[in-house]
């Protein structure tokens, strides 16, 4: 089935551009190293002690033509799959020739295109989506590698970063990193009610938004439950940031710290329509953008 980001329901107009702000705390991810240039004397810069990459996640098997507006000419009938780092990324350093597909057959494969779009505001930026031919839902793509010199905001390379870890295609989308904000963060300003004391910056493998496309709703937010510093759970006072994209604000009414999210099955969908599992993830300290 295709799916992929939520994302794709809102680049229609928008056209191939990127940037990025900072590095982001660790969050752990399987199979994913660096490695040293062979065709140098010299090793490259390190990437930061924390980079690695969260997902690759095979969302689309074939990009719709709203996303071939940023995605143009020979993107067209291919896969996309948004691979999403720990860090956040300098977009004026990306290129297709920054990353290698392996597909089941053993092949290589250079994406037609790479773009930060539609997730590219000032506390986004983590996620790439990448078109070309990656495989099929019977023979998925093996791995994913950063080869060339992408740097994150803090410009370290994280050339070399791998993961062999690729989310199908049947699968619905779960949660890869959680930051809390002040609501008054720059980036932030007017997302959520005025009540609002803390926001949890939720980001998925892919885009999500209710049943069939429709808006996060209610079943949305209820599905949500955050547990507290001091072992309380509440539910958000809202969900904003429905642009659509990967990424969705959840605002709380109060000041103890969100210290883990958790969401139900079957309420936060995939454009292919698929539902996310039970998905849980603990709540790390944001880090603002710095430019």
């Amino acid at each position: 089935m295709a799916r992929g980001f939520m994302w794709m329901t809102m680049v229609g107009g928008l056209l191939p551009a990127c940037s990025g702000p900072t590095v982001a705390p660790e969050a752990k991810a399987p199979d994913t190293h660096a490695e040293k240039d062979a065709n140098t004397d010299t090793p490259p810069v390190a990437p930061p002690s924390n980079a690695h990459i969260l997902s690759a996640y095979h969302g689309l098997d074939r990009l719709p033509p709203r996303v071939l507006r940023i995605c143009p000419g020979p993107s067209v009938r291919k896969d996309g799959m948004p691979v999403t780092f720990s860090v956040r990324l300098d977009g004026d350093t990306l290129s297709p020739e920054d990353f290698s597909v392996e597909t089941a057959a053993g092949e290589t494969v250079t994406p037609t295109c790479a773009t930060l779009l539609p997730a590219d505001e000032p506390l986004e930026r983590r996620t790439v989506l990448l078109a070309g031919t990656f495989g099929t839902a019977e023979a998925p793509p093996r791995s994913v590698k950063v080869v060339g010199d992408l740097k994150a905001t803090n410009g370290a390379s994280i050339k070399g970063l791998r993961t062999t870890t690729i989310t199908p295609l049947a699968a619905g989308p779960s949660l890869l990193l959680a930051e809390r904000f002040s609501p008054t963060t720059p980036g932030l300003a007017g997302e959520c009610p005025p009540a609002t004391q803390q926001v949890v910056q939720l980001t998925w493998q892919g885009g999500v938004t209710g049943p069939q496309g429709a808006e996060l709703g209610e079943a949305q937010r209820t599905s949500v439950t955050v547990t507290l510093e001091d072992g309380s759970t509440v539910t958000p006072l809202a969900l904003a940031d429905d642009d659509p994209d990967n990424v969705v604000h959840v605002c709380l009414d109060v000041a103890t710290r969100a210290q883990s999210v958790s969401v139900s099955a079957g309420h936060f969908h995939d454009p292919g329509d698929d539902a996310n599992p039970e998905t849980r993830i603990e709540v790390i300290s944001g880090v603002p953008s710095i430019r």
